[in-house]
């Protein structure tokens, strides 16, 4: 029996080891997984807070040119209404303007508003533009980058794999070589 014991114990500590061999590859594998998927996960995340900026920058600007719009649109509303009123008393009137004269100033004053307001919404409608553009480009040149990053990761990925399972392969081959010389 402790002949037996004795020429087991051998052929034992070479199976753990071939065990401890797969173990330790098995170790580097999910290691090698960890890092290969945090840092494009990281990544990942790293864009969405900069596409999530950027697009509130952009609807920002939208907000902008919406706010002139409105603004414009209310001051047309304002002149066709004093357009059509008669020329009546006012406050100026007290200090020698005919009511006809104020009327327009008062229209003068309106177009120059509405002349003003409408150049800033055209600058913020093409700064608008400007920026859709520029998103709907980056989101178009990540995703290609992305798609031709993920078939590089899952290439490289099965690579490590196939290597682990050589290296397992070969770890047992050799554990069988050695048990049969024995």
């Amino acid at each position: 029996s402790t002949q037996s014991t004795g020429e087991i114990e051998p052929m034992l500590n070479k199976f753990g080891e071939g065990i401890g061999k797969v173990n330790e590859g098995m170790e580097e594998m999910v290691e090698l997984k960890e890092e290969m998927f945090n840092e494009s996960i990281k990544e990942y995340q790293r864009y969405v807070t900069t596409v999530k900026s950027v697009l509130k920058h952009r609807d920002n600007l939208q907000v902008e040119k919406n706010f002139y719009t409105a603004s414009v649109l209310n001051k047309q509303k304002d002149l066709e209404k004093l357009e059509a009123s008669e020329p009546g008393k006012s406050f100026a009137t007290f200090f020698g303007k005919s009511p006809a004269q104020v009327k327009e100033e008062k229209m003068s004053k309106l177009q120059q508003e509405i002349t003003t307001l409408s150049n800033h919404g055209e600058r913020a409608g093409d700064a608008l533009v400007v920026a859709s553009a520029a998103v709907r480009s980056d989101i178009e040149r990540w995703n290609i980058n992305k798609e031709k990053d993920c078939r590089a990761l899952f290439s490289n990925l099965s690579s490590a794999h196939i290597d682990f399972y050589n290296k397992s392969i070969a770890v047992w081959q050799d554990l069988i070589t050695s048990i049969d010389r024995d």
